[in-house]
Formats: structure tokens, C-alpha cells, sequence
């Protein structure tokens, strides 16, 4: 089973960037996937690419600096995890998912589940879950408590409040527009069951451990469905078929007879 797959900062001077994609820029420029304000740091520095559990990274710029354990990379690099990278003066690292510790009896405060989860259901967000506590930003800007590496998204697509009669999401003013169960709002009311799209990527909101659910649909989505009942048309059978050869051949002989009559052919046996 595959990882999920974070870039990570030793120092802790930036916040962990899950890794969903696969192609990311890292730089100071507000139009950069994963921005970092540092000495050094160019608008674009450089570009990290992820193919399956494989990572490389690429500096374009000969100006830029760069190294993975220690050694400069010119052009490109291949980075496996737990790598350490400078970027210009930036120490990161490619973590995966950390892993369940072995019990050793002690006691543990239990984290107490979200009331409500995102779960992604189309993209390579499919299958990804994330707990909705508070207010929940999502964009392609690494800001975002969920980054949505996804062309069609804004920087700063939409947020998701916990309110006190369940969830509220409001769009803020991104290109593509925010949905709700296929309705393009600005802000709206949402609850368990709802479907949310952001451009083409859609999600669902459910709750913690519930099944998997069909979006519900606002307004009259009501369709009634009419069964056609087959109109069965008469048709010949063989037997009629047969009547109506019988009738021609008849009236076929008795005209025969009635011109032979006619003609004098019959005078000699009558």
C-alpha cells in the first residue's frame, strides 16, 4: 500500500506540505505551489516532481541553489525519502505517512473525531479524507489547510466554517466557481451528504466511519419515470395468408373457365 507523501521542514520554520500531485514549484513568487519567503529564494526556484513513490528535483535556473545530501544539483535530481534538501537556505525533507507506534502500555489522550470530513471522491484527490474543524481553507495556494494542486483552482478557492447549526461554505471569489450539489453559490448551508465541486474536483461531506453515501440533490430534482407499455399491432397470421392464396387461385380458375366457355373451347363437352 502506497505512502502519503509530505514535504516536511526540519526547523519547523513552514508548515508541512502534503504532497497531492504531480508536479510542484517551490519559490518565493505568490505564484509559486509551495511559497517560501527566504534568503536566497528566487520567484521560481525550483520544481519538485513526484511519479508514483518517486520524486525528483529540477533547478532550471543555473543561478539558483540547490543540494540533496549535500551535493549541488545542476539540471536535475533524484530525491528519495528522508533526502535532505537545501533550497537556497531552506532545509526540507519527503516524509511518508508516520507510522503507528508499538503499544508500550502507557496512557494516551484520545483526539476526539471531527463531527464532519471532506472526503474527496474524483481526481487524484480520490479516497483522501480531511477532519473539518473550524474553518477550512481550500486553493492551490500551500497557505490552504487544504491544498488542491489542481489547474482550475484558485489560489484561494472556497472555505468551510463549522457553525452552529452544522457547516457553511463560502466561495471566495475564485474563477471557476464553487458548487453545491451541482448549484454554483457564493455561500451556502451544507450538511452531511452534500456534494461540494470546486471547478471539476468534487467531494463529499461526511461524517467520521459512515458508508459511502449518493449526493443529495436540492430543489425539484424529482423525476417521475413512465414505463411504455409495447402497443401490439396485428399482424397476418399464416392462416389468413393461406385463405387469401385460396380465393385468388379460385377466382384465377373460374375466369379461366368462363373465357374458355366464351371462346367455344368447352362446346365439345357440354
Amino acid at each position: 500500500m502506497g505512502k502519503d507523501m509530505k514535504l516536511v521542514f526540519p526547523h519547523k520554520e513552514h508548515k508541512d506540505f502534503e504532497l497531492i500531485g504531480d508536479k510542484f514549484t517551490i519559490g518565493k513568487s505568490d505564484d509559486a505551489d509551495i511559497q517560501i519567503d527566504a534568503i536566497g529564494m528566487s520567484d521560481v526556484h525550483a520544481t519538485l516532481t513526484q511519479d508514483g513513490q518517486d520524486f525528483s528535483l529540477i533547478i532550471e535556473n543555473p543561478a539558483a541553489m540547490a543540494s540533496v545530501n549535500g551535493r549541488l544539483v545542476k539540471g536535475e535530481k533524484e530525491v528519495r525519502e528522508g533526502d535532505l534538501m537545501i533550497i537556497a537556505q531552506v532545509h526540507c525533507k519527503i516524509v511518508g505517512e508516520t507510522k503507528v507506534q508499538a503499544d508500550d502500555n502507557r496512557t494516551r489522550i484520545r483526539m476526539a473525531l471531527p463531527k464532519y470530513v471532506l472526503r474527496g471522491v474524483s481526481g487524484v484527490y480520490f479516497g483522501k479524507t480531511f477532519p473539518l474543524r473550524g474553518k477550512t481553507s481550500l486553493g492551490r495556494h500551500s497557505d490552504n489547510d487544504i491544498f488542491v494542486n489542481v489547474d482550475g483552482i484558485s489560489r484561494k478557492h472556497a472555505v468551510i466554517s463549522v457553525v452552529a447549526d452544522g457547516l457553511e461554505i463560502e466561495d471566495l471569489g475564485s474563477s471557476n466557481g464553487t458548487y453545491v450539489n451541482g448549484e454554483k453559490i457564493s455561500t451556502e448551508s451544507i450538511d452531511i451528504g452534500d456534494e461540494v465541486k470546486l471547478d471539476n474536483i468534487r467531494f463529499l461531506i461526511q461524517s467520521p466511519g459512515m458508508p459511502d453515501k449518493t449526493p443529495k440533490q436540492k430543489g425539484n430534482s424529482t423525476q417521475k419515470t413512465e414505463v411504455s407499455t409495447p402497443v401490439l399491432q396485428p399482424q397476418s397470421g399464416s392462416t389468413g395468408s393461406g385463405l387469401k392464396w385460396v380465393v385468388s387461385i379460385l377466382v384465377l380458375t373460374g375466369a379461366a373457365v368462363a373465357g374458355a366457355w366464351y371462346m367455344g373451347y368447352l362446346d365439345k363437352f357440354l
